[in-house]
């Protein structure tokens, strides 16, 4: 909630400034200094519009692919913690107790302890990955002793195996953000986009007005969007850890 008021009063502020300097412009700029051949400046200005539209298309692609890596690398961990601890019945009787508690003590920990980390300094637990590890090496020194007990360990370690993809993945996308130099060109471009109208030598009519606030509210709209979306597990559109949460209802932990 506090994120879409804070959402509302960026878009009205930047809405605001525009039509403030809009009426700045058109009562203490002479006309001579204004845009006289409409045409051209239309032509111009389109052109403006395409190449801000294609800054925002690769700012929107830099932090989206990222994001939806996360999101898809999450279900995958998630859905190979729920395998690992169903196909681990079938594994020798000496080696469920230990496998079973650490997927569930794994699986608690990356819900309680490296989500937070996640959102706040955007890198892993160290608790997370020495359970994680603890639960790897667990799978990997079991013994099987049938043909059953072998195609069990088989798959169980192709899942550990995904799981730990998954993971580096999920941990990797955590601290990818915008490339550095792109927001002040974003921001630098988002205000010519708004200067450039001042330059038609528009009147001060209310529709005029309305024209600059709605240019200016949905440009601090987009801008705001990507802000929110930049981190995959921060901020307001965040990715939240319901797979694991799911996964320990179904694998029986707390």
């Amino acid at each position: 909630m506090i994120v879409l008021f804070t959402g509302i009063g960026v878009v009205v502020l930047a809405a605001g400034i525009s039509v403030v300097g809009f009426l700045l412009i058109s009562k203490y700029v002479p006309e001579r200094w204004l845009v006289a051949d409409a045409d051209a400046a239309g032509a111009l200005y389109a052109s403006i519009g395409m190449v801000y539209a294609i800054l925002i298309a690769i700012a929107a692609i830099a932090v989206w692919e990222p994001h939806t890596d996360a999101r898809e690398a999450t279900s995958q961990e998630a859905a190979d913690l729920i395998e690992i601890q169903q196909l681990s019945s079938q594994l020798p009787a000496a080696s469920r107790p230990a496998i079973h508690r650490l997927t569930v003590t794994y699986t608690e920990s990356v819900v309680a302890s490296e989500w937070p980390a996640l959102h706040d300094t955007h890198a892993q637990s160290p608790e997370s990955a020495a359970l994680f590890q603890q639960l790897r090496t667990a799978i990997e020194q079991v013994n099987p002793s049938s043909n059953q007990e072998q195609s069990a360990y088989d798959a169980v370690l192709g899942r550990i195996s995904d799981a730990a993809d998954a993971r580096r993945t999920r941990i990797s996308a955590a601290d990818k953000s915008m490339p550095p130099l792109l927001w002040p060109v974003l921001i630098i471009s988002s205000l010519v986009s708004v200067g450039f109208l001042y330059l038609f030598g528009l009147d001060r009519t209310f529709p005029n007005g309305i024209m600059m606030a709605t240019v200016g509210g949905m440009i601090a709209l987009v801008l705001f969007v990507i802000f929110q979306i930049e981190y995959p597990f921060s901020r307001a559109l965040a990715i939240d850890p319901a797979p694991f949460i799911l996964a320990l209802q179904q694998i029986g932990g707390s």
